[in-house]
C-alpha cells in the first residue's frame, strides 16, 4: 500500500496475480506502466473474478461475493439438493468432543472446514458457527459432520 496526494495505491499478490487498485486512476495508471518497464505483464481490466471471490462494480461501490465458490462447494460436497434453512446453528447447540461415532473421512471433514473458514471472508456472520464446529477437527465425530452441513444448507439458503 502506498499513500498518495491522491489517497492510496493497493497491490494485492498472490502467485503470479497482481490486483491494483486505489483511489486514483492517474495513481493507478502510473504505477502499472512502472510495473511493465520492469517486468513482463498483460493488463485484464477491472477486476471480476479472484480466488474464488466475484466482485461487482456499481456506482453505489464495490460488491464482493463468492456465490459461484459456494454452489460449487455444496456440489462438491454432495449437497446441492439438500433443503435450505435460515439460521446456520441451532440455539444453545453443545457439542462434545468424544460423543457420536468418529467421522471416518477426517480429510473430507477437514477440507469442508476449510471451505467453511474461507467463506468467513465474504460472510463474517458465519464465523461464530464455523468456529464451533472447528475446534472438533482432530477427532471429527458425526454431530460436528451434522453441525457443518447444517452451515452448508444455511450457505444455500442465503444463495
Amino acid at each position: 500500500m502506498k499513500k498518495t496526494d491522491h489517497g492510496i495505491v493497493v497491490i494485492v499478490i498472490y502467485v503470479d496475480d497482481l490486483n491494483i487498485t486505489g483511489d486514483s486512476d492517474v495513481d493507478i495508471s502510473d504505477l502499472k506502466k512502472l510495473l511493465k518497464q520492469k517486468f513482463e505483464m498483460k493488463d485484464l481490466g477491472k477486476l471480476c473474478y479472484f480466488l474464488g471471490i466475484e466482485v461487482i462494480h456499481s456506482f453505489k461501490g464495490i460488491w464482493l461475493l463468492q456465490r459461484q465458490y459456494a454452489l460449487n462447494k455444496l456440489s462438491e460436497y454432495g449437497m446441492t439438493g439438500c433443503k435450505p434453512i435460515s439460521i446456520p446453528l441451532e440455539q444453545n447447540v453443545k457439542l462434545s468432543a468424544d460423543e457420536g461415532k468418529l467421522v471416518e473421512d477426517t480429510t473430507m471433514y477437514r477440507c469442508i472446514m476449510g471451505s467453511l473458514i474461507y467463506m468467513t471472508i465474504i460472510r463474517p456472520y458465519l464465523s461464530y458457527a464455523v468456529g464451533v464446529v472447528s475446534q472438533f477437527m482432530q477427532t471429527p465425530r458425526k454431530p460436528h459432520l451434522d453441525v457443518m452441513k447444517r452451515i452448508l444448507r444455511y450457505i444455500k439458503h442465503t444463495l
